[in-house]
């Protein structure tokens, strides 16, 4: 079932002002009361936070967020946000990162170099190993799961995610994350919005999610990659283009549209999922693709 992460509120109408940039840095950013970086005056740290700064922008403004050694570790929601300016989400690459760390002791033998945990979320999942998404293999049964999987090979079945370790390792001594955030930005009622230049990935639903009535929204050269469920979904009557995005890895299908939703993909490239059977694009309702695309 869809939950709505926490919402944007974005009513105010848009400022007859010039159009305001704001910076996102999460190393040295703060989210207390940081002046734009067009703003005029003594200028403040960049927020800490996405979501500190579009609360803040308006229509016409735009909200860049700085490549850094960390990805940024937070869901986005924009809800009932837009005007006839465009709001502007841009990076020159930042992640986006819906992965969290097991509990200390949470991984338990299972057999050999197989280990396992129970997720708090099971219905999809995605195992990242110092940050690179390890691979998939379907598997039907944990007694298999020796036998079946190779060193840095994960499958869940059963009710847990299992992993095959390399000999003479132990997941506490490795850097494991597993999907634990919901959707990466989630858009709701929203109007004349663009987001570029992000990757996104390690959620456990989607990287990005129009969830309904949303309107002249583009995604522009954002990769979507390793996430539980899909990297796009459209829903509702909601109406988007993907120009030059890369989507690929995502656990059930790599862009889907359900409802009265319309998807228009632009010089994407879709890759179907390493899961053998899964397909690359799953829609009940209009997606459409140049013909180069695949």
């Amino acid at each position: 079932m869809f939950r709505l992460p926490l919402l944007l509120l974005c009513l105010l109408p848009a400022r007859p002002a010039a159009a305001v940039e704001y910076l996102v840095n999460n190393i040295i950013g703060e989210d207390v009361r940081p002046k734009s970086s067009l703003g005029g005056g003594n200028q403040q740290r960049p927020f800490r936070t996405i979501q500190a700064a579009i609360d803040r922008a308006r229509p016409g403004d735009r909200v860049f967020v700085e490549k850094t050694a960390e990805p940024y570790r937070e869901e986005l929601s924009l809800f009932r946000c837009g005007g006839a300016a465009t709001l502007t989400i841009a990076s020159d690459g930042a992640v986006l990162d819906g992965t969290v760390v097991g509990a200390p002791g949470a991984w338990r033998h299972v057999e050999g170099d197989v280990f396992a945990i129970r997720p708090r979320r099971l219905t999809y999942q995605q195992l990242f190993l110092d940050g690179a998404p390890l691979k998939r293999v379907p598997l039907t049964s944990i007694a298999s799961a020796e036998a079946v999987l190779e060193p840095n090979q994960w499958a869940l079945v059963g009710g847990r995610l299992l992993l095959r370790v390399e000999k003479g390792r132990l997941p506490h001594d490795l850097t494991l994350r597993h999907a634990g955030l919901q959707t990466g930005i989630t858009l709701y009622n929203v109007r004349n919005v663009v987001i570029e230049g992000l990757v996104i990935q390690g959620f456990q639903q989607d990287a990005v999610n129009a969830h309904d009535l949303v309107s002249d929204c583009v995604l522009r050269n954002v990769e979507l990659r390793a996430n539980g469920r899909s990297g796009l979904s459209v829903g509702g009557s909601s109406n988007v283009a993907a120009e030059a995005c890369y989507a690929y890895d995502n656990g059930r299908v790599q862009v889907r549209a359900e409802g009265y939703a319309k998807l228009r993909l632009a010089g994407c490239e879709v890759i179907a999922s390493k899961v053998a059977g899964k397909q690359s694009a799953a829609s009940t309702a209009l997606i459409e693709e140049s013909p180069a695309e695949r």
